[in-house]
């Protein structure tokens, strides 16, 4: 039982696994990014260390109050669009008094949000990491060796493995004679040998005498 549970858990896991790859790399292909929060720009609605996604942008159709990622000189900074003009957007932080000193030229923008978790950005960061993808594939090694130490497969009955092999005989209507149960014999047990006396083929001797009588030698009286 405990095999069959973790055959099925284990194809779960695969089927899941291959679910995650396929919509990523599809959502990748159409334009679809994320985006890991690293300051409290944006806070309390995307705290850093959020996971922010983002749609691929269309140039003009930002509005006002949009939250967009775009490029400036120092990297990706992901905003609130605070107004528009005709040389672009201003934008502005959530957390910050004051909007940004740039004007965001469409052109520049790469991206709008459309969906954040908080606490997940530090998640993708940790994967961007050379040693992320290593770490997770040794920690799924592990937790294979424990389950094995802890949950061993469960080994066949001898005794329901020696009734099968002894349950040999056909079933009835068959037309086949049914075995039938022999004592076995030793192998190296040899036949008792008959044990014959020894016969005493000598004729009886008569004693002529007086009985009890001995034999005396010496001289005959005269």
């Amino acid at each position: 039982m405990r095999r069959v549970i973790g055959r099925v858990l284990a194809g779960l896991l695969v089927v899941v696994a291959l679910g995650v790859a396929v919509g990523a790399v599809v959502a990748w292909h159409e334009g679809y990014r994320l985006y890991a929060v690293r300051t409290g720009s944006m806070a309390p609605t995307y705290p850093t260390g959020s996971l922010v996604i983002d749609a691929p942008a269309t140039d003009g159709t930002a509005s006002v109050g949009d939250v967009i990622t775009f490029r400036v000189s120092s990297g990706l900074v992901t905003h609130r669009v605070h107004a528009i003009s005709a040389a672009g957007y201003s934008t502005k932080g959530d957390a910050n008094p004051e909007p940004d000193a740039w004007t965001i030229s469409p052109a520049h923008v790469v991206g709008h949000v459309i969906a954040g978790a908080p606490g997940l950005g530090y998640l993708l960061v940790f994967f961007q990491q050379p040693t992320g993808a290593v770490t997770v594939v040794t920690a799924l090694l592990a937790l294979s060796l424990l389950w094995g130490l802890f949950f061993p497969p469960d080994e066949p009955d001898e005794t329901e493995a020696d009734d099968t092999e002894a349950d040999d005989t056909e079933p009835a209507g068959s037309g086949l004679p049914r075995a039938v149960d022999r004592p076995a014999r030793p192998r190296h047990a040899s036949a008792p040998v008959p044990v014959r006396r020894a016969r005493d083929d000598r004729a009886p001797v008569a004693t002529v005498g007086a009985p009890n009588a001995g034999a005396r030698v010496g001289a005959m009286p005269s």
